[in-house]
């Protein structure tokens, strides 16, 4: 106990081999998390978009399919996803092993860049906060976002490193291109990179050809797949669902840094001021003597590194002022590779604390992230680890059961439910399982019919039962109306009601209201007098795409 008290006492950094160890057991633990996490839980929206392409046999008929708008990332992502699938045979570690290495790789890069320029604590308190952001809730989804979030990283070791190696001038192409083939929003990331090499050019008089070149070469995936783009801002553009906002340029910050009201934002600002304002003193000349503080100069803050550091952290205002002026679709974890930034200046700032509370700094953040850990696992070990899955397979037995109707179709209201479900759904019921669409309603009551669009063009790549309304309701006259509610887009009660049509509650599973719907018109109306009460009630005033159904027995 003594000798720990007296190391710690005495603390100033650790040991090359001791952060390495410390890095390995961090990046050990991260997999762990990634590889737990994606075993237990279900896919999501999304994910299934990501099977549905990369399931495709060929990288001709994914190409095709990405041409058509089938999903909205470049192809070197579904091709990764496609040969990751090959490696693992379980689907959803399979799929999402990519954004598992993305993020190690992430971590490992991170650390090597700080590690240049900062103590080894610094820089493992940096890489460690990676761990601590939205960054780690992408680690187990089949989406590139961890992916992309890798190459950034990798395209900062090795800008960072142009001058010891002329590898490195190719390997910062490599990333960077690799970065924008993976997800195009990327894109975003270039103004920091030619900022940065803007300050080197012009506070140490260096043109450095082979940055600049790395700069544009990175580019050129666009050369090949970059009308695939404007295909899609052809096929959702005009009512994309992510709609971009001012505010979002302050309040990205929030979602990415996973902080409470606007920590995230209050954070990111807090941490550019103390940079900046260290950046000042040094360079001003108002730092401590050599007596009050030995060695500070061998650890003064890197201009170049920061000003990158900087750029990247600030990305939401750059994507967001981007897609305002371009009329694109922006969400926060488009923005992703600003988590770096942030990480990047949490390492540079705990380089000026003392050695003891750098370690302080690490122990907390890996503190953080090991009981998110802990939690993960108390949750899925409450019941069988698979439940989650094995409850999304049984969904619509459970909902026919509750129902009584043998025969009649089932219509998921959303989409968002839908697709999840019939990815799950056994092939022998699936049969039953159907979305309805409406784009010009879908567009009327949620504000975009980006869902509808997108389910019309997967249809033609997957088994999906996805039908236009007037075809769909010219054959049946009666059938279940399931929704789930909560994402806005369970629109469809709503809709048949003010329509005319019977509605009748047959039960609830879960999450999911049950209804029974006879089209006006139709005979058998298993409707009763509450229903009609509600349907006149509901036909008498405007309905909104904020509002989801609810029926009191």
């Amino acid at each position: 106990m003594k000798s720990a008290l007296r190391w710690w006492t005495s603390l100033s950094d650790l040991g090359a081999r001791s952060s390495a160890i410390v890095l390995a057991t961090m990046l050990v633990m991260a997999g762990a998390y990634s590889l737990f996490s994606s075993f237990v839980k279900p896919f999501w929206y999304d994910e299934v978009c990501t099977v549905i392409v990369s399931r495709l046999s060929t990288g001709t008929e994914m190409w095709n399919a990405l041409e058509q708008a089938a999903d909205t990332n470049p192809p070197l992502y579904y091709l990764l996803t496609h040969f990751a699938r090959q490696l693992v045979g379980d689907d959803h570690i399979g799929y999402r092993l990519p954004s598992i290495v993305g993020l190690l790789g992430a971590i490992t890069c991170l650390y090597a860049f700080l590690s240049k320029k900062v103590s080894h604590l610094a820089a493992l308190a940096g890489a460690a906060s990676v761990l601590c952001f939205l960054s780690l809730s992408y680690a187990d989804e089949a989406r590139p976002y961890a992916v992309m979030l890798g190459c950034v990283a990798a395209a900062m070791l090795a800008w960072q490193r142009m001058d010891d190696s002329r590898a490195s001038a190719f390997a910062l192409a490599v990333a960077l291109a690799a970065a924008v083939s993976v997800h195009y929003y990327a894109l975003f990331v270039w103004p920091a990179f030619g900022l940065a090499e803007a300050v080197v050019w012009r506070l140490d008089k260096r043109f450095r050809v082979g940055a600049w070149a790395a700069w544009i070469a990175g580019l050129t995936p666009f050369l090949f797949f970059g009308h695939m783009l404007l295909n899609l801002r052809r096929a959702y553009g005009q009512n994309f669902w992510a709609r971009p906002g001012v505010s979002q340029m302050l309040s990205a910050q929030d979602g990415l840094f996973t902080g409470n009201g606007h920590w995230g934002f209050t954070l990111a600002f807090g941490i550019s001021v103390l940079l900046a304002a260290l950046w000042l003193r040094e360079r001003m000349g108002w730092m401590p003597g050599q007596d009050q503080r030995a060695g500070l100069e061998e650890r003064i803050l890197p201009t170049g590194d920061s000003v990158l550091a900087m750029g990247l952290l600030w990305i939401p205002m750059v994507a967001t002022a981007a897609a305002l002026i371009s009329h694109g679709g922006m969400t926060t974890r488009y923005m992703l590779p600003a988590v770096l930034g942030g990480a990047a200046m949490i390492g540079f700032l705990a380089d000026r604390l003392s050695g003891r509370a750098r370690m302080l700094l690490l122990l907390l953040l890996l503190v953080n992230f090991g009981m998110s850990f802990v939690s993960k696992v108390k949750a899925a070990s409450k019941n069988s680890l698979l439940e989650q899955r094995t409850s999304s397979a049984q969904e619509l037995q459970h909902i026919l059961a509750a129902a009584h109707e043998p025969e009649l179709p089932v219509v998921i209201a959303s989409g968002l439910d839908y697709l999840p479900m019939a990815y799950y759904t056994p092939p022998d019921i699936g049969r039953r399982l159907y979305l309805i669409t409406d784009p010009p309603a879908a567009l009327r009551y949620s504000g975009s019919d980006s869902i509808d669009l997108a389910l019309l063009i997967l249809r033609r790549y997957a088994p999906l039962q996805v039908e236009d309304y007037s075809s769909f309701s010219s054959r049946h006259r009666q059938f279940l109306l399931v929704v789930h509610g909560g994402d806005g887009f369970d629109w469809w009660p709503w809709h048949l009601l003010h329509e005319g049509h019977s509605l009748e509650l047959r039960g609830r599973v879960g999450r999911a209201t049950i209804y029974a719907v006879t089209l006006r018109g139709a005979s058998g109306n298993p409707g009763n007098g509450e229903n009609s009460a509600i349907q006149r009630s509901t036909a008498a005033r405007s309905v909104g795409p904020q509002h989801t159904v609810g029926v009191r027995h």
